[in-house]
């Protein structure tokens, strides 16, 4: 029944607030008081159990004395809830007694802690316990021997076993967990210590055998001046609560002497609660399944942190710790009471903040388990075992907002969620995982113990001294963050799995996280956005790789050209099958060319068009547009008419270099008639040099204007880092209107060297490329990788002349440097990184010769560090740095960045913008910093895509692919029905690539089909043509889905046992995956328990089912391990299930 009166209710607030009733105001604030989530929790579950509807959510809304009194009085009472089943409640409330030795089932929790246990499972292969170490005063191990075992004839779950169908039962005491000594005393101070640590590592990352009762574990080092106690304790028998519950009463054991009387019974147990639960949670549970079903549509996952795609094999727990205590402790509380805020609710949002800088996406969920026991009987508190529910707690991190707002929106959320945690987190990732189509985890987790009191109470601490190391560790847990009261202090504590993070990653995140929570005992942390939480020693390495050279002057981008054209004389300057044409006469051709466009009023800075085909003409007209100041647009002579046109109407030029006359054309020998210009033009460096055109997103072509200025800056850096001089010669493979083609030509010829260009009609033919390097000399090749790959191809001798290498444009394969030194030995490789808007290139990667040069974690050689007078960002989508390993939108800064985009105000603004003095390009790259300064480059943000609810990056499938032996190539796709799809090429078996995937990706990023193809499709830039390679693929893909019979008895057997377990309605499918239908790893152990059983095979394990997640691609696996045998036995198993009961009873009697 509810308070009968307002001063009842102040008294019951008053003792949850630790404060006096006259202290307590009708309209205080009880949050400001110091009113805890946990307590309040508590007292819902109480009223509810006497029968009272009133909500958490409601209660947290209003949290006055008044407004409870309110809400109070117009909640009608009602009978404690009942299922009218025999377990009914006895005398003072205790449920009704059974057989201790009886197998009984496991709470959710429980059982997804057995499951986790298999290494199978993702992050799987981990005991979930706890694990502690008191260093203090000499123990007696007899004593302490006798107080363990009296502390398990105690507490049933501490001699529980898990049984192999997943279900428990309580062995006998006889003599169970007997501590085990170390005596340390006489050995020497080294071998002390090294035994202590070889415990502690033992004892901590322990998989108790809980198939054989062991759920408990004590230990003490016997040293010259104390003791040390180790306790571990299996969190499948104990939750965190029940171990302060169990230390108190080791404690308390170990106390008494052996002739003490025994400790009086508890008078309820474990088992006895789970029977009485499910009655007085039904009606919540229906409301609450209501609320979660309707939020899991919007649900997002997981924090995507920064994981080792290769673990190091054995799960590594490591804690991280702080305390807050006195003044510093008083003055974050403070301020939470200030704001109306929880402490719990605040700790947890500066975890979430920091999570979301290490997040690659800013919405996520944290797992928060709740400490919430019914209470079904007065002693319930005494009990240990696992009580443990959670709920899943959504962070927004999306929009900017202050500390102070985002608390309040966490705040908010947590007290809505809990009043809905009957229907508890595991439940609700497995309704994500049905919706998704394969498991999904939440391995972040957030647990507040604030309220539950002190971690160990007076007497354990008196006894067995000062606990001095802690750790926790669970199954499917990547990250638990936990706060809990030690000694009048907080112990803010993280336990990480440091095996599955990057090295460093989980010690930066938690300075961050100590910072921050450090900082709120300050008003002004609350009233600003957290900033950007980069690490200080991570900034200084961005800083020293961004820091560069005092560049050259600005120059005209010819003008190297023409100042060197006289003294190199007759030196070769465009060499082409048709003849050499010498500088001097080049520079001469230009300057006519000049003269005729100023004669036809071509102003300073005004766009002409060269549209001519490749040779040598093509060089002449683009000297001489800018020799008469002008700014050149390269058009190709095969861009269809309209886009000409469209072009044209942006660029706004007036006159194309052609090679046929026409209205507004000129050609190159009209203009050669004219006698030279004097000298070239020499504009300023910030006038435009170029006019090239992209494409852009909505089809419209975007015309990038790039001043002299950027171009050089680019070149000089080049220019310098590979001597590039007069004796070097470059292949002009790339197109005019491919920005690359502006190193082919100006990085030679500005140096007294000479560009061998490649005709019209050979710019996509590898043979007649490796003739024109062996026959013509060519040094420096600078391409997109796709024409590497094709050149190598061809098998062809390459000369001894090729020393530089310079891949840019695509992605660059790891396979590429060896390849090309396996032709041209002591060949130069390097990766380039950049856009058209940043002036050709940005970034490098020197890839050296030898064992090691690729490192085998690179998925493509990465962007790497900024050329000179270049800086970097990789930044959030709130615009701040991201951290090492976190991916964020790629920002290029510096000399090199163009002025905009011609015609496109609203776009330039978009893309450009200048922060510090500093003009940056927004490239929509996806890129991450590596710990060495280096940027790695992952592709396009227009390449990730969502399918089932993740987000699935394109090029993280095309790098898995591309590693199988034999794909040269790899293109990944959506084709039909949001159907993942991946286009390779080379020598392997589609069905061997499709057979490797499943280990080298997650569930939802294998591929459903791959597909073969005899050459990867390019653009005339010779960068892969994704828009071909999708029609190719969706000509050979169908998009599947409907369901699929059984074929043979076997597949009939397991459709049958997945269809029962999952509790689906009607067949299974045979190619349905497992999630689709709702599985999650919880069930998955229960068809492995039931499949073992009806097929008598060791066969099925968690692992079989996760590596292949139908029905008919499990059942493959199955033959394969007992081809024979499993089918005869399938056989007699669907026999017997195909007839009907009363033809059983018949078959059996004539037996």
């Amino acid at each position: 029944m509810s308070p009968v009166s307002t001063d009842e209710l102040r008294e019951l607030i008053a003792d949850l607030v630790d404060e006096e009733p006259a202290d307590v105001g009708d309209d205080d604030d009880l949050f400001e008081l110091g009113l805890q989530s946990i307590a309040l929790m508590r007292l819902v579950s109480r009223w509810r159990d006497e029968g009272l509807d009133v909500g958490f959510g409601d209660l947290a809304a209003r949290p006055t004395v008044a407004a409870w009194a309110a809400l109070l009085a117009r909640r009608p009472d009602a009978a404690p809830a009942t299922d009218g089943t025999d377990e009914q409640p006895t005398d003072a409330g205790r449920p009704a007694a059974t057989d201790e030795s009886a197998e009984f089932g496991l709470a959710l929790l429980q059982h997804a802690y057995w499951a986790g246990r298999d290494p199978a499972q993702p992050l799987g292969g981990v005991a979930p316990h706890l694990y502690l170490e008191f260093d203090g005063p000499g123990l007696d191990p007899d004593r302490l021997a006798a107080a363990v075992r009296r502390l398990v004839d105690r507490h049933p779950m501490l001699r529980a076993r898990i049984t192999d169908n997943g279900r428990q039962e309580i062995l006998p005491a006889d003599g169970q967990g007997t501590p085990v000594v170390h005596d340390l005393r006489a050995v020497s101070d080294t071998e002390r210590e090294q035994r202590l640590a070889a415990t502690r590592d033992a004892m901590s990352h322990e998989m108790l055998a809980i198939e054989r009762g062991e759920v408990f574990r004590v230990a003490v080092s016997l040293l010259p001046d104390g003791a040390r106690l180790h306790v571990d304790v299996d969190m499948v028998a104990a939750d965190a609560v029940s171990f302060r519950v169990l230390l108190a009463d080791l404690a308390h054991c170990y106390a008494h002497r052996l002739d003490a009387p025994e400790t009086e019974p508890i008078g309820v147990t474990y088992r006895e609660y789970l029977q009485a639960r499910p009655a007085a949670r039904r009606a919540v549970s229906d409301a609450a399944r209501a609320y979660w079903e309707t939020r899991a549509a919007d649900l997002p996952g997981a924090p995507e942190l920064p994981v080792v795609e290769h673990g190091t094999g054995r799960p590594r727990a490591q804690r991280l710790a702080f305390t807050l205590a006195g003044d510093e402790r008083d003055a974050v509380f403070a301020a939470c009471r200030r704001h109306g805020l929880t402490a719990a609710a605040v700790i947890a949002t500066a975890y979430a903040e920091v999570i979301g800088a290490w997040s690659a996406q800013p919405r996520f969920v944290v797992n928060v388990p709740l400490f919430d026991r019914d209470p079904v009987h007065p002693e319930i508190d005494r009990v240990v075992g696992d009580f443990t529910g959670s709920v899943l707690l959504e962070v927004d991190l999306t929009t900017p907002a202050t500390f102070l707002e985002r608390a309040r929106a966490v705040q908010h959320r947590l007290h809505s969620d809990a009043e809905h945690a009957a229907f508890s987190g595991v439940e609700v990732l497995r309704e994500l995982g049905r919706r998704a189509g394969e498991q999904v985890l939440a391995p972040v987790v957030f647990t507040s113990g604030l309220n539950l009191g002190e971690l160990f109470d007076e007497q354990a601490r008196a006894l067995f001294g000062d606990p001095v190391w802690m750790i926790s560790q669970g199954p499917q847990v990547l990250l638990d963050a936990q706060i809990t009261e030690v000694g009048g202090q907080i112990l803010v504590n993280w336990d990480v799995r440091a095996d599955l993070l990057p090295d460093g990653v989980g010690e930066a995140m938690f300075a961050a996280f100590s910072r921050l929570v450090r900082g709120l005992g300050e008003e002004r942390t609350w009233s600003v956005p957290v900033p950007a939480l980069l690490p200080a020693d991570q900034l200084a390495v961005r800083e020293r790789v961004n820091t560069t050279a005092e560049l050259p002057p600005a120059r005209p981008l010819h003008h190297d050209f023409f100042a060197s054209a006289v003294a190199s004389g007759d030196a070769p300057a465009v060499v082409a099958d048709s003849g050499v044409l010498g500088h001097a006469e080049l520079a001469d051709r230009a300057l006519r060319v000049a003269a005729g466009l100023r004669e036809r009023g071509v102003a300073p800075g005004e766009p002409v068009a060269v549209t001519l085909p490749r040779g040598p003409e093509q060089v002449v007209a683009v000297l001489g547009v800018l020799a008469a100041g002008g700014t050149y647009v390269p058009l190709g002579v095969e861009q269809p008419p309209a886009r000409v046109e469209r072009i044209r109407a942006v660029s706004g030029h007036r006159w194309a270099i052609t090679a046929e006359p026409g209205e507004d054309r000129v050609t190159l020998t009209e203009l050669m008639a004219h006698s030279p210009l004097p000298e070239a033009a020499g504009p300023d460096p910030e006038q435009a040099a170029y006019l090239l055109f992209t494409s852009g997103s909505t089809g419209e072509p975007k015309g990038v204007e790039v001043p002299h200025r950027a171009a050089v800056a680019t070149l000089d850096d080049l220019v310098r880092r590979y001597r590039i001089g007069s004796g070097d010669r470059t292949l002009t493979v790339s197109a005019l209107d491919f920005d690359l083609s502006v190193f082919d030509l100006f990085a030679v010829l500005g140096t007294g060297g000479a560009a061998v260009v490649v005709p019209e009609g050979a710019q996509r033919d590898p043979d007649h490329w490796a003739r024109a390097i062996r026959e013509h000399g060519v040094t420096i090749l600078n391409c997109v990788p796709a024409l590497l790959d094709a050149l190598l191809a061809t098998g062809h001798d390459l000369g001894d002349t090729l020393r530089q290498v310079l891949l840019g444009g695509d992605r660059v394969g790891t396979d590429l440097p060896g390849r090309l030194r396996e032709r041209v030995p002591g060949c130069g490789f390097a990766g380039l990184g950049g856009t058209t808007e940043t002036a050709i290139h940005s970034t490098v990667t020197e890839v050296g010769d030898g064992p090691g040069a690729v490192d085998p974690d690179w998925r493509c050689v990465p962007y790497g560090t900024p050329l000179d007078g270049v800086a970097l960002r990789v930044v959030d989508h709130l615009g701040r740095d991201a951290p090492d390993h976190v991916p964020g939108e790629l920002w290029i800064g510096g000399a090199g960045v163009a002025h905009g985009y011609r015609g496109d105000p609203d776009r330039t603004a978009d893309r450009f913008l200048t922060l510090d003095g500093r003009r940056w390009y927004r490239t929509g790259d996806l890129a991450r910093y590596r710990s060495d300064g280096t940027v790695e480059f992952l592709g396009r943000r227009d390449d990730q895509v969502k399918l089932n609810g993740f987000r699935v990056e394109l090029g993280e499938v095309e790098a898995a692919t591309a590693a199988v032996d034999g794909v040269a190539r790899a293109v990944a796709v959506v084709v039909g029905d949001a159907v993942l799809a991946v286009a390779v090429h080379g020598t392997a078996d589609p069905d061997t690539v499709a057979a490797a995937l499943p280990d080298a990706l997650p569930p939802h990023m294998v591929p459903r089909a791959v597909v073969a193809l005899d050459r990867m499709p390019l653009t005339a830039n010779g960068k892969i043509d994704r828009r071909a390679v999708r029609a190719a693929v969706a000509e050979r893909v169908a998009d599947g889905g409907d369901r699929v019979e059984p074929d043979f008895a076997l597949e009939r057997v397991v459709a049958r046992v997945w269809a029962q377990v999952l509790e689906h309605d009607g067949p299974v499918g045979v190619e349905t995956p497992l999630f689709a239908l709702g599985g999650d790893s919880v069930l998955v152990t229960v068809i492995v328990s039931q499949l073992r059983e009806l097929l008598d095979t060791d066969a099925v394990s968690a692992r079989t089912v996760f590596a292949h997640p139908t029905v008919r691609e499990l059942c493959r696996a199955l033959r394969a391990q007992e081809p024979e045998r499993l089918d005869a036995v399938a056989e007699v198993v669907d026999e017997i299930e195909s007839l009907a009961e009363d033809e059983v009873d018949r078959a059996l009697a004539d037996r």
